[in-house]
């Protein structure tokens, strides 16, 4: 009898998040934004959409990803690649090359995807905001990115420095449609009138009910948008 050979492979959810990937057009847009350096041996499209599947998969860090692609390969790459090529150097340095593109463009335009493949519905938009905890000194921060700084730490840890992520969601499905980084103390009332105006140029309408927490009703923004309100009433048509 012949002898076989069995290799093991895991599925799980990779194959439905590799649908969504697929629909999104995620790896279509990294190769759009993203360029590939010289003598590189894999291009980054690739790379990242294999970092995506493994945060919404397993969400290892770095130095395990070559791991955890070794087990699901077959199901990651469609290039002939090894997992080798997925070491937490090669996907460092592809983060790098994310770093420095148009991260604004591709954030609109896999929003745009995701509302347009799906359908989704856009006259309601929740914001919220939280802070990312970090730890250690981060001294030579990089000029272009945003500031580790202390602020009022969500973590109850004022003893460490953050940065505050901002997230817009749907209200049809609580789809992600857009986020933002701001410097560890910056308040929330401060990035609220911003937003909304990123919203109205995004979604190319202003008909739309804008959702936040307390932050939202301080005196200032208040008053910007009773503005705002008496403004919209005198623009529109008046009655016969």
């Amino acid at each position: 009898m012949e002898q076989l050979n069995v290799i093991t492979k895991r599925v799980d959810v990779l194959p439905m998040v590799k649908y969504y990937i697929d629909q999104l057009g995620i790896y279509g847009l990294f190769s759009k934004y993203v360029k590939k350096p010289e003598q590189s041996p894999v291009d980054p499209a690739q790379i990242l959409s294999v970092v995506v599947a493994n945060i919404i998969c397993a969400s290892q860090p770095l130095y395990k990803v070559e791991q955890w692609a070794a087990d699901y390969m077959d199901g990651l790459s469609e290039y002939g690649l090894n997992a080798s090529m997925y070491n937490d150097d090669q996907i460092a340095k592809k983060l790098d090359c994310l770093f420095k593109a148009d991260r604004n463009s591709f954030m609109c335009e896999l929003s745009a995807n995701a509302i347009g493949v799906y359908l989704l519905e856009t006259r309601q938009i929740h914001n919220d905001s939280t802070s990312v905890t970090f730890t250690g000194e981060y001294e030579n921060q990089h000029p272009g990115a945003v500031k580790l700084k202390y602020g009022f730490n969500k973590d109850h840890r004022p003893d460490c420095k953050q940065i505050v992520f901002g997230l817009n969601i749907t209200a049809d499905g609580n789809v992600p449609l857009s986020f933002e980084l701001f410097d560890g103390n910056r308040t929330d009332d401060t990035t609220h009138v911003p937003n909304w105006n990123a919203l109205r140029e995004f979604l190319g309408e202003s008909d739309f009910i804008y959702i936040a927490d307390c932050k939202l009703c301080s005196q200032k923004i208040w008053t910007i948008s009773m503005n705002t309100v008496e403004y919209l009433l005198r623009s529109f048509p008046k009655p016969i």
